[in-house]
């Protein structure tokens, strides 16, 4: 599942997204891996200037400590998204009628039949 925050305060935050947190809760590793010798890795991080909203984030973010914080105290309201469910395709039972040129015209030619006179 996902959500976005929306920060309502009245100044830019950021939330440093930490392995320890928000990847386990996650369950995947999405941390930035320095190159070279010493290769590390570096956490992302979440910044959200005063009123925007974030784009759609794993729903793990709420289990980072500061972003929990936030919300509570009311700086961050959190909006979640929920996948719409499939929907069936449906098979009609109905053929559909279609009129031939030659069904047209045998019509036609039944009713100039009837009015005339003869």
């Amino acid at each position: 599942m996902t959500v976005s925050l929306i920060n309502t305060s009245g100044r830019c935050q950021v939330f440093v997204l930490a392995h320890e947190t928000y990847c386990n809760a996650r369950g995947a590793c999405a941390c930035d891996v320095s190159t070279g010798r010493n290769a590390r890795r570096m956490p992302t991080s979440l910044t959200l200037a005063s009123g925007v909203t974030s784009p759609e984030v794993h729903d793990a973010v709420l289990a980072v400590p500061d972003v929990v914080r936030a919300v509570k105290r009311g700086e961050v309201s959190v909006k979640r998204h929920v996948p719409e469910p499939s929907r069936p395709v449906v098979a009609s039972t109905r053929a559909p009628t279609v009129t031939t040129s030659v069904e047209v015209s045998r019509a036609d030619v039944k009713a100039k039949k009837k009015r005339g006179a003869s």
